[in-house]
């Protein structure tokens, strides 16, 4: 790359600071009635998020004319239907025009060139029926945001500056670069990654103003990078101090020369340490190679700027992308800069991903959520005042955004585009969808670098760890976010149609619970991802404990909004009987409120849970908890809510769950016994132990009624205990979930990979080595006999071993 001509002092006359457009660029002309052709890319060499993987060289391009020269390209395929497939139904016509066509227009006579390729993908769509894998994906990205970008940013007070602290920390550090860590480091910046409302742009603001308020030594320019969104920048210019628009700035000699004059307008400055804050950096590596990114940092690494200012950098964006961009090429020796030396290593620094910001809204502004039944009092809630739901009050305990949106009474109306955000505008959702929606509720379990970062850049998956040294290990955790859990929930009732094309979600796309095990079972089977133990017991378990909840939760309230249910109806259901159960509650009015599981690996003992009052948090939060590894006698955690005499009051229930082909009358006892026993070491005295076995061989519901037991009742001042055995049938199918393979290729994997010990014992009868667990397992145990009859009717003979001596048959088969 070569270094810009005259970047000091030469400027292009068409660029503005910061907000520009570009005069004489014929792309951005209106294109209605100059049926002018639109490049684009081979959609061949389409990656994942509608982007490009090929290279400048391998383009095709092709010729599409707007069909009228009298309405735009969005017009017409808005209103005209001859555009469809006979074939198209209705769901995916209304779809398309209110949706996918409404997320491109941006107004009434023309469309952003640099959107036409996916206009091209819709317009094939719309007349062939063939999908393309750009047109829902870009879409979803395309259509509004679910706030503006200035959102709540400069009225809200950080009152919790640990994040601040430590991030003015991990800057401090990069002024070292330029005298201590150049050999070593590649540049002097860091990647800020963090999925969507987690409080990115707040952070970066409270950092330019600390560095004005301390009137400290450092300049700090916070840059909000935009690829021409109109709305994104009026609403911007609050709180930016700078616009780059990457539109302005073309990927050549002349646009370096455009992009290092800009930077160097923001580090002009009489201070000697400049700070410069990207915002929304993902535009930055918009492009295949990330030129506009690769060239930031090759300023950086320019030894030769104005005022010889320390300058260091911070791209924050939802993509790992950021993160993953290693060394370019040492310039040429035969390139105008041959004689320019850059400075820097080969490391690159670890991205700042430590956001620890869920849950703070119920400590800041907790106290202005109410109590349910009661009513909103302030105008920060809601406009009208309503009754305070269940979910209404789990709310604080999830993503701050989302707090804020639902003090300001704006939440509502944003649902819609949340839930698009997670599951897309697709009728039928890819594996990846179904994942990131059960994921939301059960944790599921690690995925691959690639999947997860799509997770974190277009999901709602918290980044947990990332290493620049181990580029294909990244951690995702769902953390407690009872709006993504109320949204994932919604999808996962068959019936239950909340949203619908008004939100850009096709109609009736819910589906029963045992749709959403069978793709469960698709992806641990996979391989798509591993559950944390190597065993996906607890995640059956947990699932067939939300289904249950599910059930009663739509026939309380189809809206939804009352989270909890009664302990004895949800047990009943649990064992798979009918409502009238013989369960005597006693006195005690208890109920259960969890909608999804997330994990918690802090060691808290039963005594501080119940000392701390974080059982009551966790109802309020509606959330149950898998509990550490090796926790002992129990697996998930569950807190009950009962009243006595008017007063309401908590306890812990502990869930064992136990996956196994038997587990016998003793064993039952033993970990029965184990749970109390916790209680009592606590001096706890009301609680629940609950022993959910799943995946027991020759079950039904029958035999399943009468193995189920319960011992005493549940009350105040006592230990109540229940065995739950699922059904082998059960109608969720959380049973052939626990039963599933984890390894991937499902049970014909497992085949695969311990074929070598078939060789071994080949001429000897076994009980059992392969185990059924659905119907799809005839085909592996068909594999399984013939491998094992091919090795058994291998014979020997000696001519095959040139003379030598046949093996000595004493030896037999091991």
């Amino acid at each position: 790359m070569a270094a810009p001509q005259n970047a000091k002092n030469e400027d292009d006359s068409n660029a503005k600071d910061g907000l520009g457009k570009l005069q004489n660029d014929d792309s951005n002309k209106n294109y209605k009635g100059n049926r002018k052709p639109i490049q684009r890319t081979d959609p061949k060499d389409d990656d994942d998020t509608g982007g490009t993987k090929s290279s400048r060289n391998s383009q095709e391009t092709t010729d599409i004319v707007p069909p009228d020269d009298e309405k735009t390209l969005g017009d017409y395929m808005a209103n005209e239907d001859e555009w469809f497939k006979d074939d198209v139904t209705d769901i995916e016509k209304k779809t398309s025009k209110s949706q996918l066509i409404e997320a491109l227009k941006v107004d009434e006579d023309y469309f952003k060139p640099t959107q036409m390729r996916l206009t091209i993908d819709l317009a094939h769509f719309l007349k062939t029926g063939e999908s393309r894998p750009s047109i829902s994906k870009t879409a979803a990205a395309a259509s509004q945001r679910v706030t503006d970008i200035d959102y709540d940013i400069r009225d809200s007070k950080m009152v919790y500056k640990r994040d601040l602290k430590a991030f003015a920390a991990r800057l401090d550090k990069l002024f070292e670069w330029k005298n201590i860590h150049s050999k070593e480091y590649m540049a002097p910046y860091f990647p800020l990654i963090q999925s969507s409302g987690t409080g990115k742009t707040k952070l970066m603001h409270e950092y330019k103003n600390l560095m004005t308020m301390d009137k400290a030594d450092v300049h700090v320019e916070l840059i909000l990078c935009t690829d021409g969104n109109e709305a994104k920048i009026a609403s911007a210019e609050s709180i930016f101090s700078q616009i780059l628009d990457i539109r302005e700035i073309q990927s050549d000699q002349n646009g370096l020369t455009k992009l290092w004059n800009r930077l160097n307008r923001f580090a002009d400055t009489e201070k000697k340490k400049v700070v410069l804050l990207f915002d929304e950096s993902q535009h930055l590596t918009s492009n295949s190679d990330g030129w506009h990114f690769r060239s930031v940092r090759w300023w950086l690494r320019w030894p030769n700027k104005p005022g010889n200012v320390n300058v260091v950098c911070v791209f924050a964006g939802t993509t790992t992308r950021l993160a993953n961009y290693y060394a370019e090429p040492k310039p040429s020796t035969t390139s105008r800069d041959a004689n320019v030396v850059y400075l820097g290593g080969d490391k690159l620094y670890p991205p700042f991903y430590q956001l620890t910001t869920t849950g703070l809204v119920s400590r800041t502004d907790g106290y202005k959520f109410g109590t349910v039944g009661g009513t909103h009092k302030t105008p920060l809630q809601k406009r009208n005042e309503e009754t305070i739901t269940e979910l209404d009050v789990a709310i604080q305990y999830g993503r701050p955004l989302f707090g804020r949106l639902y003090l300001k009474g704006q939440l509502k109306t944003s649902l819609g585009n949340i839930l698009l955000r997670m599951r897309g505008a697709d009728q039928e959702l890819s594996l990846q969808k179904y994942y990131s929606l059960l994921a939301t509720r059960l944790q599921m379990g690690q995925v691959s670098f690639d999947f997860a970062s799509e997770l974190v850049a277009s999901g709602y998956a918290h980044l947990t760890h990332f290493s620049p040294d181990q580029t294909a290990v990244a951690g995702i955790a769902f953390l407690p976010d009872p709006v993504c859990a109320w949204l994932a929930m919604t999808q996962m009732i068959e019936g239950c149609n909340r949203f619908g094309i008004d939100d850009g979600i096709p109609t009736e796309c819910s589906e029963p619970a045992s749709v959403w095990s069978e793709k469960a079972i698709k992806i641990f089977s996979s391989a798509l991802c591993r559950p944390a133990k190597g065993d996906v017991g607890e995640v059956a378990a947990a699932f067939y404990m939300l289904a249950c909840g599910d059930e009663l939760r739509f026939e309380q309230s189809t809206d939804l909004t009352q989270l909890s249910v009664p302990l004895e109806k949800w047990i009943a259901r649990l064992q798979h009987a009918d409502l009238n159960t013989t369960l005597n509650l006693g006195e005690a009015k208890a109920s259960v409120n969890f909608i999804q599981v997330c994990q918690n690996y802090l060691r808290y003992s039963l005594k501080e849970m119940q000392d701390s009052g974080l059982l009551k948090h966790w109802y309020l939060g509606g959330r149950g908890s898998y509990m550490y590894f090796a926790c002992a006698a129990y697996d998930i955690m569950v807190p009950v809510q009962y009243t006595v005499n008017g007063t309401l009051h908590y306890c812990p229930m502990l869930v064992s769950v136990k996956n196994k082909a038997e587990f016998w009358p003793y064993e039952r006892k033993a970990a029965i016994k184990a749970m109390q026993k916790l209680f009592t070491d606590a001096g706890i005295q009301t609680g629940v132990c609950l022993l959910l076995l799943i995946g027991l061989d020759n079950t039904s519901e029958k035999k399943t009624r009468k193995k189920t037991k319960s011992g005493n009742s549940f009350g105040h001042g006592q230990i109540f205990t229940v065995t739950v055995v699922v059904p082998k049938e059960d109608r969720f199918g959380a049973t052939n979930l626990a039963l599933c393979s984890t390894c991937g290729g499902g049970q014909e994997s497992e085949v695969m990979v311990s074929h070598a010990e078939l060789a071994l014992g080949a001429d000897h009868s076994f009980d059992c080595l392969l185990r059924k667990k659905n119907e799809d397992d005839g085909l592996s145990q068909l594999l399984f006999e013939e491998i094992r009859e091919g090795y058994a009717n291998i014979s020997i003979d000696e001519d095959d071993f040139g003379g030598a001596t046949a093996p000595d048959e004493s030896r037999g088969s091991t």
